[in-house]
């Protein structure tokens, strides 16, 4: 026994090594044999969209496919895929070895040419149904645009209307930072400089959850030049001369991205005459004002706005940029909207271009710092952002138009001065992205003329979203923190005496849950050939402080308006799609259709009461009040 333990043992030995020696290699030559289906995603290397159309040949075989609107992919061999390649208009084509892998995740590289210096380089915007927009003449553009509308609120300034709704319901960002204006009412505007950016695009529709709370109705984005998205030299300038209705601008923007670096650097300047709106008389409390010239008089402003920018490449792979934006616009107001009206204050103007009281002055400075977490592959990335601005909005008006009590001793019957933080993390990559954004406000307001009392807001947000199988699926949880301080002020009687107290706003400290969740998924068809979006987004929209807080004249409108701070989060159904094709059974022209329908459940509307101001020397004013519609 003690003899034929070895040799068994031995055996043993032999057995097992000749078990490895054939299960190994065999072992092996499974591990590296190649699928016989391999699915993935093609995305834009720079941006890391998912890029659409884009045409994977699968190799030996050669059969083909495309990748949906997700960038998505599946392609097979009878016999296995050893390899692909990848063609895209305006991107290199790419050839991939698989190496026995079933999942790959592709990333090209954009083309460029350069025509007298200037870099052509193919832009993709964040959201799958973002649309370019003309610039220059962008007021013009968003009427022509099916779905949007823009309100007149001169030079410089920008209030878009999509699908009905504005003001705080739409989100304008500025390299993503999100742009203050309609959320102090409805008629005051951002300030924002079309002809000095790069990209101009609008988004349809709510659910676009790194647009912030505000994209109920989705919004515009404006893209300034980056080193992510130009190359070489760059300039474009322009000019206007108008009669009739008189305006005169100027602008230039040079951008420079060489070696490594870019930097960046735009003014606009804009000066424009009364608008020249026929109206040959105006009415007020039973009292007829003759307009002399037969237009309304003491709408003409000017605007300024700068640029400056600075990024690079570093050592370690890092991508960062800082960029600063400078606006000032001022501009008259139709004086028969400001307190009680004089037949002298309708008199025309002196000159074209004069701004007399009434008036509304807008300021703003904002400062952006991006930055990128070093990269050693494409595949996936952190990048950063940190924005601080100051936003500055006075209207100015006769001391008269105050009513009864003692005359102010100044012009200022309204000053709304905000300063406000932004910050954003974000994560990339072919599934998917994820992060966060963390906003501050604090806005301090004055003036005779009491509108909103000064608050705080605090918002914090944490978004994902994925790339399903055929779909994606988007999520964003917003917690807002709001305050706002008391206003008292003496009540008057006609004779200018005391006869009370004013309570004008109650202080108040609230923290409400908003968010949005969305599931997109492309639509395609073969015959006809036919491609689309369909879209189903749930979403809720803590109020404004101006839609819980305000309570006094809006000097510019027939409003006194006054606020709710019982209004809850507003929440919303909607369901969207869109149809079309491209190169229409090659005839060179393309068509579209959209469509949409949305439930909403406390929707907040500022509507007329059939009561006057309760500020008796408001006069016959009527009382618009926020409420659940």
């Amino acid at each position: 026994m003690q003899a034929l333990c070895p040799f068994l043992l031995g055996k043993s030995r032999r057995v097992l090594l000749w078990w490895a020696l054939c299960w190994v290699p065999a072992w092996c030559s499974a591990q590296s044999e190649p699928a016989a289906a391999v699915h993935g995603h093609v995305l834009q290397s720079a941006s890391q969209r998912p890029l659409s159309e884009v045409l994977v040949m699968a190799w030996p075989c050669g059969l083909a496919s495309t990748t949906d609107t997700w960038g998505a992919f599946r392609v097979a061999c009878p016999h296995g895929v050893d390899s692909l390649t990848l063609v895209s208009e305006g991107h290199h084509t790419t050839t991939v070895k698989l190496e026995g892998l079933a999942h790959v995740d592709v990333w090209l590289e954009p083309l460029g040419f350069s025509l007298s210096q200037a870099t052509v380089s193919a832009v993709r915007l964040v959201e799958a149904e973002g649309q370019t927009l003309d610039a220059p003449d962008l007021m013009r553009t968003l009427d022509n645009t099916p779905g949007l509308q823009s309100l007149d609120l001169g030079a410089g300034m920008i209030q878009p209307m999509v699908r009905g709704l504005f003001g705080s319901r739409v989100a304008v960002l500025e390299d993503g930072v999100p742009q203050q204006g309609g959320r102090w009412g409805s008629d005051h505007g951002v300030l924002v400089a079309p002809e000095l950016q790069f990209v101009t695009a609008w988004v349809p529709g709510g659910g676009q959850v790194w647009m912030g709370p505000e994209a109920v109705a989705g919004g515009l984005r404006f893209q300034s030049p980056s080193i992510l998205n130009t190359e070489g030299q760059h300039t474009s300038w322009g000019s206007l001369g108008r009669f009739g209705q008189t305006q005169a601008a100027f602008h230039v923007l040079h951008a420079s991205t060489e070696d490594e670096a870019h930097w960046h650097a735009g003014i606009s300047m804009s000066a424009f005459g009364a608008s020249q709106v026929p109206q040959r008389e105006f009415s007020y409390l039973d009292r007829t004002y003759t307009l002399e010239t037969g237009e309304l008089p003491n709408t003409a402003g000017r605007a300024g706005h700068a640029v400056l920018g600075l990024g690079r490449w570093t050592e370690a792979g890092r991508h960062v940029s800082w960029s600063m934006r400078v606006s000032d616009v001022r501009q008259g107001m139709f004086p028969g909207i400001v307190g009680l009206p004089m037949q002298g204050d309708l008199a025309p103007n002196d000159r074209t271009f004069e701004v007399r009281l009434p008036s509304q002055h807008a300021s703003r400075l904002q400062s952006l710092v991006q930055w990128s977490a070093p990269q050693a592959t494409a595949s996936e990335g952190w990048v950063y952002k940190v924005s601080a601005s100051w936003n500055r909005r006075q209207e100015l008006a006769p001391p008269h138009a105050h009513g009864w009590g003692p005359l102010p001793s100044s012009d200022l019957s309204l000053s709304l001065e905000e300063l406000a933080g932004f910050a954003e993390a974000r994560h990339t990559g072919a599934h998917g992205s994820y992060g966060a954004q963390a906003e501050v406000q604090h806005v301090t307001t004055t003036g005779w003329e009491f509108l909103l009392p000064s608050h705080r807001r605090a918002r914090a947000s944490f978004i994902g979203e994925a790339r399903l199988a055929g779909s994606t699926l988007s999520g964003r949880v917003d917690v807002v923190q709001s305050s706002q301080v008391g206003h008292t002020e003496p009540l008057f009687n006609a004779a200018g005496d005391v006869v009370g107290d004013d309570v004008r706003a109650t202080p108040f400290a609230k923290t409400l849950p908003g968010g949005m969740l969305s599931w997109q998924t492309p639509l395609r068809f073969e015959r006809p050939r036919l491609d689309g979006l369909a879209t189903l987004v749930a979403y809720g929209r803590v109020p404004s402080n101006h839609e819980w807080g305000a309570n006094g004249i809006h000097h510019g409108s027939f409003r006194f308006e006054q606020g709710n701070p019982n209004l809850s989060t507003e929440w919303a159904l909607e369901g969207r799609g869109q149809v079309g094709t491209i190169n229409f059974d090659g005839l060179g022209w393309s068509w579209q259709a959209q469509g949409f329908a949305a439930l909403h459940a406390g929707f907040i509307s500022l509507t007329p009461s059939a009561h006057f101001a309760p500020v008796a020397h408001a006069g016959q004013i009527y009382e618009f009040m926020a409420n659940d519609a």
